[in-house]
């Protein structure tokens, strides 16, 4: 190990400041000004910290030949990304491809971001400087705490609009909220068994890991729970089993069961039904199977990055809509493993798989080696990161959670790593600290985040434009009008504005009235996704609103072909075909209803349909 004079300066070191302020970043920042509050701030913080930190990798990238280990993982964390870009390439949106989907935001750019955090995390992070990393988490916690405590009380000093629990957090959902607290959590309770963490320390870390829990049951979010209750669980398991292998034996004999129990529980199976099970369970079997059928038809590429809601309506069981609603919809898989899968094909998904395996068998191979504090610290960065994939398997890529799986894997490769080495070539490693002054690194650091902060400022602007244009105008006032014509148009004309913020302003031109002005935009959004369900619905019933229902057939045809499922539309384009007398084809639609009539949804459809078709 390096002297104690050494490690005070490697923990001063530039590059884990930068990583770590990521980290915060991505964790606690939004932005209220902007049409998507949470996400794309997320995604804004993820790229600027990356474009900073590539320039670290690049001058130090001798780091990583130290260890085998260590260019294994940067192959693996390669092949991943490469992946990505063949998927992307094939995407048939290419928007969405880079920057992800609306309120999403998992596009290439931002897991080109969390590539290059996981790899200065595996460079950089060691077992002399990780306690950086369990401080930083404290100082996350606390804030998170604190703010959720307000939410929970009813003083958020946000008014957000907000149909869920009120605790948000700062993730904008409270499953999300649950899930990065019962990660922190962990952490909080692993540094409270670390001996070179002090007592007031310790006191800090069960106060605030205390308030996390209270917060979590306050969410009414189980997945929170759960994940806490199996991060806790392996963290213990270590715990005793180092103290005395016997005894961890029977621990792990008496939890298994425990365990199984609350799988079952969860799948409405078994004793702790009652207790564990929630609706939404069933409802994320069909989002699986959707995935899972994405994936057969598209096995090399998926469906495209990101697209997962674009094919969901196509591909979802005919029992979905009827049971839940035929207009309700979703755009992941809710589980990161599939997800990747049906989107990116095959190779993306095994890819991100195998990398998960690898960080895995690093963390066993670790803890077998190390002693003390050490074997604790990368227990406790094991135990959350198992905490963070238990709820990846029920639960969306979302970034304010993501960044903390992806920090933790290359932690956990660090650190690792770093002890099977000897103290020579310990030290050899950062014979360069990473926080001297180099040209060469500020040059390519400084570069990339220019051309990234350009970036960001194209992007904010047209969040910002949609932000604006929501609000209410006096449609009798001809200044307002005109006011309320610029604000859209500009949204439209906005470089780099997500596609449903132009499909915004096109539905607010048309009924504000605007309708030539809105169906010009509207066009252009067919254009650049054809298979935008809303973009259809809203061209034809503006062409029905104008009378001319065989334009409005033509897309309602279109609508049959990516959602076979949708009574509503089948009802409409009936009532189409009677209006311009093709009555043989609104008899067709008649047919298609009664072939599937069972469900809560379509009784009063159905009963419409015979009254008013032939």
């Amino acid at each position: 190990m390096p002297r104690s004079e050494d490690t005070k300066r490697y923990l001063d070191t530039f590059a884990i400041r930068w990583l770590l302020a990521g980290l915060a970043g991505v964790t606690l920042y939004f932005q209220i000004n902007v049409a998507d509050p949470f996400n794309s701030p997320k995604m804004w913080v993820v790229l600027l910290i990356a474009s900073w930190l590539i320039g670290y990798v690049i001058r130090y990238r001798s780091v990583l030949y130290t260890s085998k280990d260590l260019v294994k993982s940067f192959y693996f964390i390669a092949i991943f990304m490469i992946s990505m870009g063949f998927a992307s390439l094939v995407t048939d949106v290419r928007y969405i491809a880079l920057f992800g989907d609306t309120q999403r935001r998992n596009g290439l750019l931002t897991y080109l971001g969390f590539s290059i955090i996981f790899i200065s995390a595996l460079m950089f992070f060691r077992t002399y400087n990780i306690q950086s990393l369990f401080t930083v988490t404290l100082f996350i916690a606390s804030v998170s705490a604190f703010y959720g405590g307000l939410q929970t009380t009813g003083n958020d000093f946000v008014d957000w609009k907000n149909s869920h629990n009120p605790l948000i957090g700062t993730q904008g959902n409270p499953n999300f909220s649950s899930a990065v607290m019962a990660v922190m959590a962990v952490i909080l309770c692993s540094s409270v068994l670390l001996r070179s963490t002090s007592n007031l320390n310790k006191t800090i870390c069960i106060l605030v890991s205390l308030t996390l829990i209270f917060l979590i049951f306050r969410s009414n979010a189980r997945q929170g729970l759960l994940s806490f209750l199996i991060g806790v669980g392996v963290l213990q398991l270590i715990w005793i089993a180092g103290k005395n292998r016997k005894f961890g034996l029977i621990y792990t004999l008496v939890s298994l069961p425990i365990l199984v129990l609350g799988i079952l529980g969860i799948l409405q199976i078994g004793p702790l039904q009652n207790l564990l099970y929630k609706s939404s369970v069933t409802v994320r079997g069909y989002y699986w199977r959707a995935g899972w059928e994405m994936l057969k038809d598209n096995p090399l590429f998926g469906v495209g990055i990101d697209r997962y809601g674009a094919y969901f309506m196509e591909y979802r069981d005919v029992a979905y809509p009827l049971n839940y609603g035929f207009e309700i919809t979703s755009s992941n898989a809710h589980n990161t493993f599939l997800q990747f899968f049906a989107t990116g094909g095959i190779f993306l998904g095994a890819s991100y798989l195998l990398l998960t395996v690898w960080v895995f068998t690093r963390a066993i191979k670790g803890l077998r080696k190390l002693e003390g504090d050490s074997r604790l610290a990368l227990a406790g960065l094991f135990s959350a990161w198992i905490a963070f994939h238990a709820q990846s398997f029920v639960s969306i890529d979302n970034l304010g959670v993501s960044i903390w799986g992806w920090v933790l894997s290359g932690s956990i490769i660090g650190v690792s790593t770093f002890e099977s080495q000897n103290s020579n070539e310990a030290r050899k490693v950062f014979l360069s600290r990473p926080n001297d002054f180099n040209l060469q690194r500020v040059l390519i650091s400084g570069l990339v985040t220019f051309l990234t902060i350009a970036l960001v400022a194209v992007l904010y602007r047209g969040e910002n434009n949609t932000y604006k244009s929501a609000g209410s105008y006096n449609q009798q006032d001809q200044a307002a009008i005109a006011i309320f014509r610029s604000v859209q148009l500009r949204v439209a004309n906005t470089p780099l504005v997500d596609i449903n913020y132009h499909l915004r302003s096109a539905q607010s031109l048309i009924q504000f009235g605007l309708v030539d002005e809105g169906l010009k935009v509207l066009d252009n959004v067919y254009q650049r996704d054809q298979r935008n369900l809303d973009t259809l619905k809203f061209l034809s019933l503006t062409y029905e609103y104008k009378n001319e229902f065989d334009k409005s057939i033509e897309y309602r045809e279109k609508i049959v072909e990516l959602n076979p499922w949708d009574a509503p539309n089948y009802l409409q384009l009936g009532l189409n075909y009677k209006k311009v007398g093709d009555t043989v084809k609104s008899s067709e639609m008649l047919n298609i209803l009664n072939s599937f009539s069972s469900g809560p949804n379509s009784a009063p459809i159905l009963e419409q349909a015979r009254e008013q078709l032939p």
